[in-house]
């Protein structure tokens, strides 16, 4: 049986997932160097008129945003000695009062803050927000357990921009996605990008329920979002945080894991020793390292790839898995909250995706 042959049942499984896991997806495999899958099935939209997707439709990455411009951006402050992964979080900025949390706590998601609060109810601006995520009260004390924190990262890129001195938007456009060739991902794309991005949801309803009683006043957005970045709490501050905000295509996330593979021009972006920090584990249950998602029980890709894989996962329906052990990187975008439902499906799919995928492929040493 041929490669191509042997990928068939994992785009058997994305096919199927087409109106019921999500209206459409790109799936793009990376396996020593080549590509063996690039695949786009089913609807880039809906609304407001049906529109098939493409390998270059453009996607709301949502959390990805974290490993893909956060965790490099504060990698890259690092190296250059602004600032240290072990220092008090209050040396960079000083309206937290949580002096036993360090920068490796908040990207381990070990710093003990809670997972989300829906700071769009009452603030607005980055200042704002930022302002209460600092001062928000622990939940549990630092490095003791993991709580997976949107809040960490929004502080984190707030250090990025203020140790990096320039926007989170032009940090990522000139320190990631150029140097890597990555030229449609980025911060608040432009109107002419628009024909090429997925919508998301149809208005607000998922975060309107999971802010419950507390919205009841808020305004939300009733349109569909289109181009602009899904997340509330991002959305509040201008489209650019450092835990959503990004949008890109499954092209560019290769790109991207080109890079942690070491098969792009990494020396230019992250030091080495870094990237290898960045995927040891770094928390009690040894579940998280630097950003990144490590192999274990809670690993959206299930047992399907080797002990040294990691990955992420965005709310919109993105995720991304690379495996140096098999020189391999599974990348899958989606918009499945355009569906205008829960995500119960997708998040049952994508690990069989990457099963089917991990055992279509030659198995043994990367080469």
């Amino acid at each position: 049986m041929t490669a191509s042959a042997a990928l068939r049942p994992a785009l058997a499984l994305l096919e199927d997932g087409v109106g019921r896991a999500y209206p459409g997806a790109v799936l793009e495999v990376l396996f020593r160097g080549e590509v063996v899958i690039r695949q786009a099935v089913g609807l880039a939209a809906r609304k407001p008129a049906p529109r098939p997707a493409l390998a270059s439709t453009v996607y709301d990455l949502a959390s990805l945003t974290k490993v893909v411009a956060t965790t490099p951006l504060i990698l890259q402050a690092a190296a250059e000695g602004r600032l240290a992964l072990d220092d008090p979080l209050p040396g960079y900025l000083p309206e937290s009062p949580h002096a036993a949390v360090t920068l490796r706590n908040l990207l381990s998601h070990t710093s003990g803050l809670p997972a989300w609060i829906p700071f769009y109810l009452e603030s607005c601006g980055r200042e704002g927000i930022v302002a209460r995520a600092a001062q928000t009260p622990l939940v549990s004390a630092p490095g003791t357990q993991v709580i997976y924190s949107d809040l960490g990262f929004i502080l984190l890129g707030e250090v990025a921009r203020r140790t990096l001195a320039d926007s989170l938007d032009r940090l990522m456009r000139d320190r990631v996605a150029g140097p890597l060739g990555m030229p449609d991902t980025g911060y608040l794309p432009p109107a002419a990008l628009r024909a090429r991005i997925a919508p998301t949801e149809d208005g607000t309803v998922i975060e309107q329920e999971m802010a419950g009683a507390a919205g009841a006043w808020h305004t939300w957005r009733r349109t569909l979002i289109w181009g602009e970045v899904h997340d509330s709490n991002a959305h509040a501050m201008g489209g650019v945080s450092g835990h959503a905000g990004l949008f890109g295509t499954a092209d560019d996330l290769v790109s991207y894991a080109r890079m942690w593979l070491g098969e792009g021009p990494a020396g230019a972006v992250l030091a080495p020793a870094l990237m290898r920090e960045a995927v040891s584990p770094m928390a009690p249950d040894g579940s998280r390292g630097l950003g990144w998602a490590l192999a274990g029980p809670h690993a959206w890709w299930g047992d399907a790839l080797s002990p040294r894989a990691y990955g992420h996962t965005g709310f919109t329906g993105t995720a991304i898995v690379i495996d140096p052990a098999r020189a391999l990187a599974i990348v899958l975008v989606a918009n499945a909250v355009h569906l205008g439902r829960d995500r119960t499906e997708i998040l049952a799919l994508r690990p069989q995706i990457a099963s089917a995928v991990s055992r279509a492929l030659p198995a043994g040493a990367a080469t």
